[in-house]
């Protein structure tokens, strides 16, 4: 069976008065979690069923986001294309994240985040927050918007406090009011089949949690 690396993340420092600080690495609260079910792959005899899923999902084009928030005085954030909308009244979206990653411990129940949505142009910024770092990457740069830090030149911008928090098998899901949101013109970073896309151009090989 093939094993999924651990998510890779991406710590910066940044300058904060201390009242902005708050406490960290509060483990969230779960239900109750469900039996398992088996997995049917339809690809026939010796296929792997998780590796197909795995390979199933990435059929599903999405965008590519940084997902951050604070830690002490750092910014930690991660490359994600797990994040769906799910109210208009009230403002709710959905964040999906790796047990195993350390963003998973900085999130609880009123803990703030923010989902900044690449631009085309950022595939290289996005690989830096999923630990891919090059000697040509760019320096990330933020803007604080409601204690919470956004990426520099983003296509759009939300900032949401985690209403909610549930089990979501080997991830977990956090639910968010959203309390900020500013979106820009330009051309949005595909992800599809393991790769960067562009709308009407071919993509480049990378890897998204």
């Amino acid at each position: 069976m093939e094993e999924t690396p651990a998510p890779r993340e991406f710590d910066v420092p940044v300058r904060l008065p201390p009242s902005t600080e708050a406490a960290y690495g509060i483990e969230s609260p779960f239900e109750d979690v469900p039996e398992a079910a088996a997995l049917e792959s339809g690809s026939g005899p010796g296929s792997d069923p998780l590796v197909e899923f795995r390979r199933t999902l990435g059929m599903f084009a999405t965008g590519v986001t940084v997902i951050t928030t604070l830690a002490g005085d750092q910014a930690h954030g991660m490359t994600a294309n797990a994040f769906m909308s799910v109210s208009l009244r009230p403002p709710l979206i959905l964040i999906s994240v790796d047990r195993r990653a350390r963003m998973n411990a900085l999130l609880r129940e009123g803990a703030r985040y923010g989902v900044s949505v690449l631009e085309a142009s950022q595939a290289r910024l996005s690989d830096r927050f999923a630990g891919r770092e090059t000697a040509d990457a760019p320096e990330p740069e933020f803007e604080i918007v409601h204690d919470t830090p956004l990426v520099g030149g983003a296509l759009a911008h939300l900032v949401a406090r985690v209403v909610r928090c549930y089990w979501g098998g080997d991830h977990s899901l956090f639910l968010g009011q959203v309390e900020y949101v500013r979106y820009g013109e330009g051309a949005p970073l595909l992800f599809h089949g393991g790769r960067y896309e562009q709308i009407g151009q071919g993509g480049s090989d990378a890897t998204s949690d």
